[in-house]
């Protein structure tokens, strides 16, 4: 049994017991994606923050393309990174905003964790919303390389060193809210 097949099973026996639709609004997805990017440092401060670890905030602005056309345009991102000064081992977080070409209007915006590595290299984790309605969450696997100037190029939802595929996916499927129910709502009688 495949393993799309051996997750619904479950999930329709409950569904059928529970007397609540399996089947959302017709709007609703999970969509996986891929893109590539690069940018260029705007502006960088560092500091020693402590004697084996130097912090960095960093600016970077570029341009990143997609399979999809909601995360297609100008990129600009906020990183904080703290680097051990002799293994280049590190970490980072920042805010990224993808913001529609010409116009500058958002199209969405993000948070970024990742693992700094020697030699210049970022894996790690996007977690962002789209601004266009429907609004999707996107959850996605980054790689990043760095030059010796700074400037980075990546690559969201696929490794192409490898040859592998990182995942990386839209999704806007059970949003919150309550589920609509088959069931006529019951009443309760009073003695």
């Amino acid at each position: 049994m495949s393993r799309k097949r051996w997750l619904l099973v479950p999930v329709a026996g409950l569904s059928l017991a529970a007397g609540v639709a399996v089947a959302g609004p017709q709007s609703s997805e999970t969509t996986p994606f891929t893109a590539d990017f690069q940018a260029s440092v705007a502006k960088q401060t560092q500091r020693s923050c402590d004697a084996a670890h130097t912090a960095f905030r960093v600016l970077f602005k570029g341009t990143l393309t997609s399979t999809d056309p909601r995360l297609a345009g100008d990129l600009t991102v906020r990183v904080r990174s703290v680097a051990n000064n002799e293994t280049g081992w590190g970490r980072t977080t920042g805010k990224v905003i993808i913001r529609e070409t010409g116009t500058h209007k958002p199209k969405f915006g993000g948070h970024v964790v990742g693992v700094l590595e020697p030699e210049g290299q970022v894996e790690g984790f996007l977690r962002g919303t789209t601004v266009a309605k429907p609004h999707a969450k996107m959850f996605a696997n980054f790689n990043v390389q760095q030059a010796e100037n700074g400037d980075v190029t990546g690559e969201i939802g696929k490794e192409s060193l490898s040859g592998m595929q990182d995942g990386a996916i839209l999704t806007n499927a059970c949003r919150g809210g309550h589920q609509h129910q088959n069931q006529p709502k019951q009443h309760k009688n009073k003695p």
